[in-house]
């Protein structure tokens, strides 16, 4: 078995492609080696900022022998009498095979002559040094360049490339670089080293990379920086606010990462600690140190009672450099609190009203006015909401409030400088000039969730405010024909729909959205008298895309494909009754929890069948009263009777318009019997029968049944 390594050397790669590399490379090089039938081992992908590296261990030195199977003449043609003719000859020749081993097949068009023929696996070595090339080239990313007279593009200018078969350098054609690069067993030491070093074989390449300042498998530069920063911050008695996005940033950022303690002056605990933490996050790669067990305050304008003036740097330089380097980053550091500090401070002398103004100079979208208008129509669709609510625990003054407000801090300085902290610097803005707290927090939680796993506002307030604000934009857009279609969706369309859904589930909300666009749009259209759009075509459009993201909601909580057929079933009454997101929770939770049950299957098999001989009935699946549908004076056994009261218990627990899908599903597991007796020999009745008005009368009755049952789900399509 034998051992291949490919390095790809480089300038400093960008991050996000250094880690997303990885996984295109791997698929890349299965794919190709799979094709050619070349068997292999293990395969390991990893890069660092400078270099991207394959390694193929167990690979055999040839690739498996392929048999190619090829159609010839037909066999008339072929064979005379028996005895091959030219035909056969010349195509047992063209396949180099004896004319004895071809086989007659009869096909579609009749009997047709068949050859095999094996074709001998190609060199290994061979087909690599065709196959690496065609793969560097068709790796992609964003924003390829190209650098000097050649004509290659890649993330970042390609070096050096190595290229080792066992203990021989693996040749291959690669002439597009300016400068040429000659393939070669050289890699290259840490840049501050700068050393080129000899690769002798693939078993010495990651030590030899060690030895000089190098970790090359980025699971284990991952592994020690995450451990250093632990460390550190542990012995500090401080809780490090690292999340997995920077944890990767920082991993794809070093080669031989090091831990660098750095400080901050006091005097910028008076910024906000989100202020505090994005630039050192998100702008400087630090890693920031929080107190421990602190109370935290999303509307506190400072942050001494949350973080620590300690922070963490990850260095990629050398140990002897570290004082400078942390003197270095404290200074930057210094001079980005300095510029934040100064925009906060100058945003406390504007009052929020007077920002909420400068609104009006903030352009929206073509066509539907500036954000100061937004600002109104998310009142408006606040307003509606609470009417729908009708929620007499909440005080409507405070809610309208905080949506006029929601989104003053746009024409903030610190927003305009970073804009990630909108909605959280309006919420402490507020609260500085004296609002309420449940206005200030739903300002700030406004935005919430901005992605799936994103937590939700955490008061009642912030989830109504935050509804308007998704609403607004998801009605604007489908009004102004800028819809998601396939993978395109610009405006984040099917994220915000999502946040709306969770908040509405979570919460279990009242908030019949359908019955909201409905009215929206009538809004909509009198406010935009000039935008030409069908009211028909947008309401239908937005229940059908509010229906696909219900749907995708139960995927993303990993219920069973079965269980979202079954209350999502594509009827035009089950689809309407999805919409409302309340009911559809609890006719799940009623549903999971009944299936833990011991005769859950037996009362799922009664009501299938039911449901079979049902669609034979003309009766519409939104009927639910005997009136009009069974006559009793047709029953010709007790069992149609006990049928028909059972219908009637059913009638009783929907009369008041609300179910508790619990007892109706205990009513079907009391009445299981009394359904099967209908189809029992002795006691039952042939449901078809004879007569057409007795038959019919019976599938009214199974109907009924049916119609019932669909309430909570289309037991058809439960797999029990």
């Amino acid at each position: 078995m034998s051992k291949y390594l490919l390095e790809i050397g480089t300038e400093e790669l960008p991050a996000k492609f250094s880690h997303s590399v990885l996984e295109q490379f791997k698929s890349l090089i299965e794919f190709e080696l799979d094709k050619k039938l070349i068997k292999f081992e293990h395969i390991v992908v990893t890069s660092t900022p400078r270099r991207i590296v394959l390694l193929l261990e167990g690979l055999v030195d040839y690739a498996e022998d392929k048999i190619i199977e090829r159609k010839g003449p037909k066999a008339n043609s072929a064979y005379l009498n028996g005895c091959p003719t030219n035909a056969a000859l010349g195509f047992a020749n063209s396949l180099d095979i004896d004319v004895g081993e071809l086989e007659i097949k009869n096909t579609e068009k009749g009997d047709f002559v068949f050859g095999k023929k094996i074709e001998k696996g190609l060199s290994t070595k061979i087909s690599l040094s065709s196959i690496i090339p065609k793969l560097v080239k068709s790796l992609q990313g964003p924003r390829f360049m190209k650098w000097g007279a050649g004509n290659i593009k890649f993330s970042r200018p390609i070096r050096w490339i190595a290229s080792i078969y066992n203990d021989e350098i693996l040749d291959f054609e690669f002439d597009e670089c300016d400068p040429k690069i000659k393939i070669s067993n050289k890699t290259k030491s840490h840049r501050l080293i700068n050393e080129v070093l000899e690769v002798q074989n693939p078993d010495d390449f990651f030590e030899l990379l060690k030895r000089n300042r190098v970790i090359a498998i980025r699971k284990e530069r991952k592994e020690k920086i995450e451990s250093l920063i632990n460390q550190a911050s542990k012995s500090l008695n401080l809780k490090p606010d690292l999340s997995e996005g920077l944890l990767n940033e920082l991993t794809d950022l070093v080669e031989w990462p090091d831990l660098i303690i750095g400080k901050f002056s006091d005097e910028f605990l008076d910024l906000p600690v989100e202020v505090l933490s994005t630039v050192m996050k998100s702008h400087q790669r630090y890693v920031p140190l929080l107190l421990k067990n602190k109370s935290f305050s999303k509307l506190d304008l400072s942050s001494e009672k949350n973080i620590s003036t300690t922070f963490c740097v990850i260095s990629n330089g050398l140990e002897e450099s570290n004082n400078n380097i942390a003197k270095g980053n404290e200074k930057v550091l210094r001079a980005r609190f300095s510029d934040a500090k100064f925009f906060v401070e100058s945003d406390k002398k504007v009052a929020s009203i007077e920002r909420n103004e400068k609104l009006k100079s903030v352009s929206y979208l073509k066509g539907l006015g500036n954000i100061f208008q937004r600002v109104e129509r998310i009142e408006e669709v606040t307003k509606k909401i609470l009417k729908f609510l009708n929620d007499k625990s909440l005080e409507e003054k405070k809610i309208i409030e905080a949506a006029k407000y929601c989104k003053n801090d746009l024409c903030s300085e610190i927003v305009f400088e970073f804009p990630e902290l909108q909605g959280i610097m309006g919420g402490k803005y507020l609260k500085y000039e004296g609002f309420s707290e449940d206005v200030c927090l739903a300002v700030a939680e406004h935005y919430l969730p901005s992605f799936y796993k994103d937590a939700l506002p955490s008061t009642k307030y912030g989830a109504i405010v935050s509804i308007a604000d998704k609403v607004e934009t998801l009605i604007s857009i489908f009004i102004s024909g800028k819809r998601p279609s396939g993978s395109s969706d610009p405006y984040a369309l099917r994220r915000n729909l999502n946040g709306v859904i969770k908040i509405i589930w979570d919460y279990e909300l009242d908030l019949p959205l359908d019955k909201l666009f409905n009215e929206l749009i009538d809004f909509w259209k009198i406010v935009f008298p000039n935008l030409n759009f069908s009211r028909e075509t947008v309401f239908n459009d937005l229940n059908e895309f509010l229906v696909q993201r219900i749907v995708s909601h139960l995927e993303e909580i990993s219920l069973s494909k079965e269980l979202i057929k079954a209350v999502c079933s594509s009827d035009e009454l089950s689809q309407k009754r999805v919409l409302n997101i309340v009911d559809l929770k609890n006719r799940i939770k009623s549903i999971m929890n009944f299936k833990e049950k011991d005769n859950f299957a037996e009362i799922q098999r009664v009501i299938t069948r039911v449901s079979k001989l049902a669609n034979k009935s003309d009766i519409s699946r939104d009927v639910l009263s005997t009136r009009d549908y069974v006559n009793t004076k047709l029953f010709e056994k007790d069992c149609e009777l006990k049928v028909f009261e059972f219908i009637g218990e059913l009638e009783k627990l929907f009369s008041e318009g609300y179910c508790n899908y619990l007892e109706l599903l205990n009513l079907f597991e009391i009445n299981v019997n009394t359904i099967e007796d209908l189809f029992d020999n002795e006691k039952g009745v042939l449901i078809m029968s004879e007569d057409l008005k007795i038959r019919n009368n019976r599938l009214n009755l199974l109907s009924l049944i049916r119609n019932y049952s669909l309430k909570i789900a289309d037991f058809t399509l439960l797999n029990s």
